[in-house]
């Protein structure tokens, strides 16, 4: 003989609902600063329309610190270019605000970027992907976090649906048995 147990699974559907909006206000936040790095990166290249070859005049490097919940200390080195140019015989230098885990810019390499005519200092460097990875980083998991959130969603109104329709079912049954116009 075999026997076979049903396991249901318990939860609690304010605690459902909670995950829910956590997760979709989550997502909602990572996708709008995903969407404000796509927006600023858009008008930076609409601003930036005067093509200049760049030097690579140096590579600035700062220490990062990290520390993780068990206490342990490390640190890292990021980087960022710093260009010097030449715009209508004004000679500028500046860096990106931008900085990364590796640098592959070398000192005297000549890039071009594109600057703002009435604002030279201010560049864009297509070279550059920090702010494009950030956009779709930030974007991703926006997008997932909300998808998640939208099928918790889902589960919970068919959950609900499914109890309503047992339940339906249920006092229908009761109804016919006490209503069955047959005694037996």
């Amino acid at each position: 003989m075999r026997y076979y147990k049903r396991f249901h699974v318990h939860y609690s559907k304010t605690a459902m609902k909670i995950i829910a909006l956590v997760f979709m206000l989550v997502g909602v936040i990572f996708l709008a600063v995903g969407i404000g790095f796509a927006i600023h990166q858009t008008q930076l290249k609409n601003r930036c329309t005067h093509e200049v070859n760049a030097v690579v005049s140096d590579v600035l490097s700062k220490e990062e610190r990290h520390e993780n919940d068990d206490g342990h200390v490390s640190y890292s080195t990021v980087y960022t270019p710093v260009y010097s140019y030449n715009v209508d015989g004004q000679f500028y230098t500046t860096h990106s605000n931008t900085y990364s885990s590796n640098s592959s810019y070398r000192r005297g390499q000549t890039i071009q970027i594109f600057c703002d005519p009435n604002d030279p200092e201010t560049f864009y460097a297509p070279n550059d992907t920090t702010n494009t990875i950030l956009t779709v980083v930030f974007s991703g998991l926006g997008g997932l976090f909300t998808i998640i959130a939208i099928v918790l969603i889902i589960l919970l109104v068919r959950f609900k649906k499914k109890q309503l329709t047992e339940q339906s079912f249920a006092e229908d049954e009761l109804y016919q048995e006490n209503n069955y116009p047959y005694n037996e």
